[in-house]
């Protein structure tokens, strides 16, 4: 992985935590949700662009990490390693959507033309993202277990039934007016939850970060250590990855 990729994702990991606590002390605060630029009532602040373009910038700088993360799980887990490929490109996808959607609203609203209708969107596309995000957390479970934390391993748990809890409140108790889903203890857990995970992959990414720079050969991975000194080359274990 180059280094101005891995340092890109590392830092924007770490800005997505910080932007997901403060998410958290928002709902606390005022009881409302804010995404990238988009208020809960449907308004913009004057630096929605930029926001916008920074968005896209940390979400594809996270992704690449993700990546990376799968192609080391590949050796051990393969069936894991496209599991979270698959979700990846599932929340980058979600998420370039739903940032289309913003400037697509933030043109009609310059204009002054209603945007009713792309906000419905947009709350069906916010919760698409959340769903395809914490099922990629859910889907490193086994890159984490390795080379990560029992705690690590055991908080990627935490954010797909959080999310689920926020589905049933929109499905049973009240419907969310778009374009933003309304704050609620689940959402507020959720945020909190997401913020400690973005801040743990950072401070792994950089603690480790020789696994992320090195080039992967597969087959040394999969093929089978020998003993240099005995003569027969016996090999060691199974693969060399298992330890």
């Amino acid at each position: 992985m180059p280094k101005i990729l891995f340092y890109a994702g590392t830092a924007f990991c770490l800005f997505l935590a910080l932007t997901s606590a403060a998410e958290s002390m928002r709902e606390v605060q005022s009881g409302g949700i804010a995404f990238i630029a988009l208020q809960t009532s449907g308004a913009f602040s004057p630096r929605a662009p930029w926001a916008i373009i920074v968005a896209l910038a940390a979400g594809l700088a996270a992704a690449l990490i993700f990546v990376r993360m799968a192609a080391l799980l590949a050796a051990r887990n393969l069936f894991g390693a496209f599991l979270a490929l698959f979700c990846v490109t599932g929340a980058i996808s979600a998420l370039s959507g739903v940032l289309l959607l913003q400037w697509r609203m933030l043109v009609l609203m310059r204009r002054g033309t209603s945007s009713s209708s792309l906000s419905e969107v947009h709350l069906v596309g916010f919760l698409l993202l959340g769903y395809f995000v914490s099922l990629s957390l859910l889907a490193l479970r086994p890159y984490f277990r390795i080379q990560a934390s029992r705690i690590l391993s055991v908080l990627v748990f935490l954010p797909l039934p959080l999310f689920v809890v926020t589905l049933l409140q929109e499905l049973f108790v009240r419907g969310s007016i778009a374009p933003l889903p309304a704050s609620s203890s689940a959402s507020l857990v959720y945020f909190a939850v997401i913020s400690i995970l973005f801040f743990a992959i950072s401070v792994h990414c950089f603690r480790h970060r020789h696994l992320f720079l090195e080039m992967t050969n597969l087959r040394e991975l999969l093929d089978g250590r020998f003993d240099p000194t005995r003569g027969s080359r016996r090999p060691i274990g199974g693969v060399a990855f298992d330890s």
